[in-house]
């Protein structure tokens, strides 16, 4: 079982990384990331940077959030 739990995770994160919220970085200790309000919500955001922060054995705790245009990026740190 815990190849196949290892293998969704990875699967999981190839996943992630082909579409919105886009990773700007990435750290054991915190994730920044980019995406279109009009095109996702902030709760995919907020799952995303929970799955990254879960690799790590922590939690996801938005530390900041803003809007660059017509973006909104976030910034994560891992608890």
């Amino acid at each position: 079982m815990p190849r196949i739990a290892l293998v969704a995770t990875l699967f999981l994160g190839l996943a992630a990384c082909s579409g919105p919220p886009w990773t700007l970085s990435e750290s054991p200790d915190a994730i920044a990331l980019r995406w279109y309000p009009d095109e996702i919500s902030i709760a995919a955001a907020e799952e995303a940077a929970e799955l990254h922060c879960r690799s790590w054995g922590k939690t996801a705790e938005l530390a900041h959030d803003a809007r660059d245009g017509s973006a909104e990026v976030a910034q994560y740190r891992c608890r």
